[in-house]
């Protein structure tokens, strides 16, 4: 299984579970709602073990196991992707060099084994298994690794993967910081090596980027079309993989069908080539309340499941054949967000009120968390303070600035703005305009649209008219980051794990996914400034007590000014019929994170 993601939040669950994806190093925006010795060396700086894997049963072939999700991919071209709509459809097709094991939190091999690494941790050599194919046939190579590089690297591919696989140095010269790609070459057609400038820690996160074939997309980047081929009206059929799956049909607004992969590297303990299931089937469904009727209604297989919906799915277990689990608190984070970028098309008079961090601060004592928690998460969850999620325990920071629900104080500190209500309808004013502003998110999402009812009436508690609407999530990602950035405020989140580093993409000024004020030349504040200068120490900071430490300082800095306002953090809730073998649950993976292993009971075949 390979390595999470970080992206704009609209977490793309596929039946509420995450489906095994691809490795790497950003956030992924998602469409719904998952001691350490201080000596420690590069060859050690990665995340600690959190449980002991259970062991796997061999298993029977045939079957299938089908989900749902509520988006239609974007496009089906991982490498331009950034949202979790397109990568969680496409990601079980392509593997990388190494992977994160969901369960155990610790790099395992994938299509390399380990890496052979210097003492001094800045030469990293993978040896691909011997063998590699495509689905197609055509062999798998070092030629892969370099092209998917090549790719990456140049600014002229539109995805988000650039800004994660860059490494933060001094320049000798100039004394300052500059951001410099990896040196890697090829050693022969099964080994490839990469040479960091400095000792790296997220180097493992930034090295299991997934794989792309050479031979299928060397003459579209080469012809610079790379950012429109294999859009959603590719034929899927010309699609290939190297990951356990192969999409052999994809209907609109209907489903996504995948079917065995027969050149798939990986093998059950008896040698036999994985995975057990023939298929796979993701049905595509217009909102929340339709995975839940379909689960019902026997139509799929696993449910990620609302907290509205709990006690129902819950006493259903017995009659409906399968078990709930809760997996303890999600990975990602849900957050209030508002556009502070000058180049948008946004009334400047609202772009400076949001960029104000006192007007953030009143807004954010007017949340009422608890009522989030309790009314729409009906006590299944949490309020959360920081963008890091509880569940990294490695990383997460419980002592940041807590915005307790204190309308009073939100009052308070927007009359010390100067703001007040001169005509007398309830409306607080802002350079002598009315303060409103109109909140989108994903309408296919239920739960965040009752977040926003719930936001636009703790906004009115305060004399701020707020609205919402809900549009297409697709559609609501292209407008946050791409010109004329015609939005306001947005409801959203983003992908977590592990790894805060991979959330650079978000957090570095000039980060693609910084969206509050994207793609910045020069930070925009010091703040900004100071939380570029802490990633970049906490990249190459190799003790783990420091690490902990920078980003802890990163958090609170962050939950200070407030490009974000937290919200709740929702318990992963997921169930999954009893017709299925090797289930092994957790909160980052959910229940289908080892989806090539995973078996129908009542599979007879011997042989695949």
């Amino acid at each position: 299984m390979n390595a999470l993601f970080r992206s704009f939040f609209a977490l793309s669950l596929v039946g509420g579970v995450l489906l095994a994806g691809c490795g790497g190093q950003e956030k992924f925006a998602s469409n719904s709602n998952g001691s350490v010795a201080s000596t420690a060396s590069p060859q050690d700086a990665q995340p600690m073990a959190m449980h002991v894997e259970p062991t796997s049963q061999p298993g029977k072939y045939g079957g299938s196991l089908t989900t749902a999700t509520i988006s239609d991919p974007k496009t089906f071209n991982y490498w331009v992707a950034g949202e979790t709509s397109s990568t969680g459809v496409v990601g079980p097709l392509y593997e990388s060099l190494i992977s994160l094991n969901s369960y155990t939190l610790q790099y395992e091999d994938d299509l390399a084994d380990l890496p052979e690494i210097s003492k001094d941790g800045l030469t990293w050599t993978f040896k691909l298994k011997e063998g590699l194919k495509w689905s197609d046939g055509a062999p798998l190579t070092s030629d892969d690794v370099i092209f998917t590089l090549d790719m990456i690297y140049d600014a002229k591919t539109q995805g988000i993967m650039r800004e994660g696989m860059l490494v933060d140095v001094i320049d000798p010269t100039t004394k300052k910081n500059k951001r410099v790609p990896l040196q890697y070459k090829k050693s022969d057609a099964r080994t490839v090596e990469f040479k960091f400038p400095v000792a790296y820690a997220p180097a493992r996160s930034m090295l299991s980027f997934p794989i792309a074939p050479r031979h299928k997309l060397y003459d579209a980047w080469k012809a610079g079309n790379i950012n429109t081929t294999w859009g959603v009206d590719v034929d899927v059929k010309d699609l290939v993989s190297s990951g356990a799956w192969i999409i052999t049909s994809y209907v609109p607004q209907q489903r996504i069908v995948y079917g065995r992969n027969p050149n798939f590297w990986k093998k059950d303990e008896q040698g036999r080539r994985l995975p057990y299931l023939d298929r796979r089937v993701v049905l595509i469904v217009p909102d929340l309340n339709a995975l839940t009727i379909k689960f019902q209604a026997g139509e799929t297989d696993v449910l990620g499941v609302q907290p509205s919906d709990y006690a129902l799915i819950k006493a259903g277990e017995a009659k409906g054949n399968y078990k709930v689990y809760n997996q303890g608190p999600g990975w990602g984070f849900e957050y209030l967000c508002f556009n502070q970028n000058p180049e948008s098309s946004v009334d400047s008079n609202k772009i400076k009120l949001f960029q104000t961090p006192k007007f953030r601060e009143a807004v954010a004592y007017a949340v009422n968390r608890e009522r989030i928690v309790k009314d729409l998460m009906l006590g299944l969850g949490q309020p959360q303070w920081s963008y890091e999620s509880p569940a990294n325990t490695q990383f997460y920071n419980p002592g940041v600035s807590k915005y307790e629900y204190n309308p009073t104080k939100s009052k308070q500190i927007l009359a010390e703005m100067g703001l007040s209500d001169s005509n007398g309808n309830g409306i607080l004013e802002y350079n002598g305009k009315d303060i409103s502003f109109n909140i989108i998110t994903n309408a296919s999402n239920n739960q965040r649209v009752k977040l926003c009812t719930l936001l636009t009436q703790d906004m009115k508690n305060i004399g701020l008219k707020a609205t919402f609407s809900g549009i297409d999530f697709n559609k609501l990602v292209a407008s946050l980051d791409a010109k004329p950035y015609n939005w306001e405020a947005c409801v959203l989140g983003f992908t977590g794990g592990p790894e805060p580093h991979d959330g650079a993409n978000i957090w570095f000024s000039s980060g693609p996914s910084h969206m509050w004020r994207p793609s910045q030349k020069e930070p925009a504040t010091p703040w900004e400034k100071q939380i570029d200068a802490l990633y970049r120490e906490g990249a190459r900071t190799l003790d783990p007590a420091k690490r902990k430490k920078i980003y802890a300082d990163a958090q609170q800095i962050i939950m200070t000014q407030l490009p974000f306002v937290t919200t709740a953090v929702q318990d992963s809730l997921s169930a999954m019929r009893n017709k299925y073998g090797n289930i092994k649950p957790c909160s980052l993976g959910g229940l289908t994170w080892n989806i090539e292993e995973i078996y129908q009971a009542d599979a007879t075949r011997v042989n695949p």
